[in-house]
This record gives C-alpha cells, structure tokens and sequence, in this order.
C-alpha cells in the first residue's frame, strides 16, 4: 500500500514540476521579445565574451596585441578582472543610455537596429581577439569600427524608417 502512495506523490511531483516548468517557458517566451534578446545579446557579445576573448588573448600575445588603449590600461592596472569589469561596465552604461532613449517613444525597429549593430561588433571583435590568440591575422581594429559605425547608421535608419510606417 505504501509504495502506490509513494509513486502516486512522486507521480504529482513529476506533474508539478512539468506544470512548473511549462509556466516558466511561456512566461519566458511571454516576456522576451526581439528587443529584450536584442539587449541580452548586446550585453553578452559586446560585453562578456569581449572580454573574456580579449583576455584571452592578451595572455597568449601580450599587451602589444590589444588594440584599445584602455584595454591594455586595464590588464596592466587591475589585469583580467579590470578588464571583463570594465568591458562590462562600458557594455550596460551604453545599454542603459538606450533603454531610457527607447521609453516612452515609437522607436522600436530603430533601437533593435542600434542593439544588432551592437551584438555584431561585440562578434567580430571577439573573433578577433580569438584569431589573434591563435597567431593568425585579424581583421584591423579599424575596419571592425567601420563595420559597427556603418551598420549603426544603416540600421538605425531602416529601423526609424519602419518606425514611422507603423505611425
């Protein structure tokens, strides 16, 4: 008797844990939209693996690899946690700069333009620093700004654009 008892409370636990964790999907699914991934992208590309990549490869290359001046300031100063810290910092004071421009305004295409512009600097840049661990030859520091630059004012200006057909 005790063993029916003891499957039919392990059976609801199982069915409450499912329960639960259905709950928790479609809140999730609910909550995030193609903003909200835009930002978390952002943060993680542009901010993290950044700055774990250029750690990275400051270890394997030395100082002279990094290109950023504060970068290279940082890992001599406060080595690899100044630098992720830093990365980081600079990461979610530009994210919050564009959530408070994004409230209250119809500037939604335009803002997830900024933040894909964002994530994919945060990805070359990254690749770069991968590359240069490696001793293979990155892309210049440069043509990644360029990059970034162009696809800022391209995408903010597709994004505005589809903003104000939604008007």
């Amino acid at each position: 008797m005790m063993g029916i008892q003891g499957d039919t409370k392990r059976d609801r636990n199982i069915q409450d844990e499912e329960s639960l964790a259905k709950l928790l999907i479609e809140y999730i699914i609910f909550k995030l939209n193609l903003q909200r991934i835009l930002f978390l992208l952002s943060f993680l590309s542009f901010g993290v693996t950044d700055g774990l990549s250029a750690v990275y490869m400051i270890d394997k290359r030395g100082l002279a690899g990094e290109a950023n001046p504060l970068i290279r300031f940082m890992y001599a100063s406060s080595g690899s946690n100044g630098v992720i810290g830093i990365k980081i910092w600079l990461v979610l004071i530009i994210l919050s700069f564009v959530r408070n421009i994004s409230k209250g305004k119809e500037n939604y295409w335009m803002i997830n333009g900024f933040l894909f512009a964002l994530f994919v600097c945060g990805v070359m840049a990254t690749g770069a620093n991968l590359m240069a661990a490696r001793g293979l030859e990155p892309p210049d520091a440069r043509t990644i700004i360029a990059t970034y630059l162009f696809l800022v004012v391209l995408l903010t200006m597709i994004g505005d654009a589809m903003d104000k057909l939604h008007l």
